[in-house]
């Protein structure tokens, strides 16, 4: 039997239950009314980060054989200031000077300074533009492995890229007897411009050769053509503890070149840290960062930290020459 009583407070109960669950649904829209209320209140106030030469955003541009060494500093630099954006273009040498001159970037990392008329250009806009040494990278020469050739002189490197070398077996100790196949990065690469300007090509190259269209293709096609002599950026091929240079150097082989007349083991080296440091590798060139803004931005900042300390041993760490020595002396004192 049901008591009255029970029945009563069955509907209290119900009554109770009721009003908490409208309590709690009346909760739950107030505290998402109260979120979106804060969100959309975060959202409108919410101000860009102000460009400085630590925050912000800016594009630079760089010579595509200077890939691996401007990836490294970039890196590092964003690794250091969270609020800082530097976007890289990478192309030849004539395609990041050009986007300097068009005023598209205010940075440029190229393997020249600007000549007198793109210096008259800026200074016609009011602008002093700075051509700023950060190191010493090289072209490197290499080779199929199944090629022999060890060394060579640079007057046989300018004796190829000239035409007037055409197969293997017009050189000793390669082994070969195949038409000599140039694979080089771009027509209007800082490569081609330094390889004629160091070896007196009369402005152009000859031969049997093939644009590959940037480094990294190069060095692909080196691999695969036993007949083929590739010439790249040597920071490509510089560290030496990165996984990715360790798989590429079995692929191909760097050739030792001398400045004699006659190569051999005692005169002859190959592109490295010490070489570049000896000045005993004959096709090194400098690395040059061109600034052109008449007030300081993030572009700025980022030269600065080109030629920092600390953008100064990356360059080292790359295995490349750095233009400012940060190596400190220590002077052990013997009593302690």
């Amino acid at each position: 039997m049901v008591c009255l009583g029970d029945i009563v407070h069955t509907k209290h109960l119900k009554s109770q239950l009721m009003n908490r669950m409208k309590l709690n649904k009346q909760s739950l829209i107030l505290i998402v009314l109260v979120i979106t209320s804060l969100n959309f209140g975060c959202h409108r106030v919410r101000k860009p980060v102000p460009d400085s030469m630590v925050t912000g955003h800016t594009t630079i541009a760089a010579d595509e054989a200077l890939l691996p060494l401007i990836n490294a500093e970039l890196d590092v630099f964003h690794s250091q200031y969270d609020f800082a954006t530097v976007d890289c273009k990478y192309g030849s040498e004539y395609d990041a000077i050009n986007l300097l001159l068009q005023e598209k970037v205010r940075l440029a990392l190229v393997t020249r300074p600007l000549n007198q008329k793109e210096i008259n250009f800026f200074k016609g806009k009011d602008i002093n533009p700075e051509s700023i040494i950060l190191a010493y990278d090289a072209i490197a020469v290499i080779v199929h492995p199944d090629n022999a050739i060890n060394y060579l002189t640079k007057s046989q490197i300018s004796d190829i890229l000239s035409g007037q070398l055409v197969t293997w077996s017009q050189l000793e100790h390669s082994g070969k007897t195949g038409n000599i196949k140039q694979i080089l990065d771009s027509e209007s690469s800082g490569i081609i411009r330094s390889l004629v300007d160091s070896l007196n090509l009369n402005e152009r190259i000859t031969g049997d050769f093939e644009f590959a269209g940037d480094n990294k293709k190069v060095i692909e096609l080196v691999a695969a053509n036993p007949d083929a002599i590739g010439f790249i950026g040597y920071n490509w091929l510089s560290e030496g503890d990165n996984m990715k240079v360790q798989e590429d150097l079995k692929k191909v082989n760097l050739i030792a070149i001398s400045g004699r007349q006659i190569a051999d083991e005692t005169n002859s080296f190959k592109p490295s840290l010490s070489s570049l440091f000896n000045l005993e590798y004959p096709l090194t060139r400098k690395i040059y960062a061109i600034y052109a803004d008449p007030s300081p931005g993030l572009a700025r900042g980022f030269l600065a930290h080109l030629t920092s300390e600390r953008g100064q041993k990356i360059i080292y760490r790359m295995g490349l020459k750095p233009e400012n020595d940060f190596q400190r002396l220590v002077k052990i004192n013997k009593d302690y």
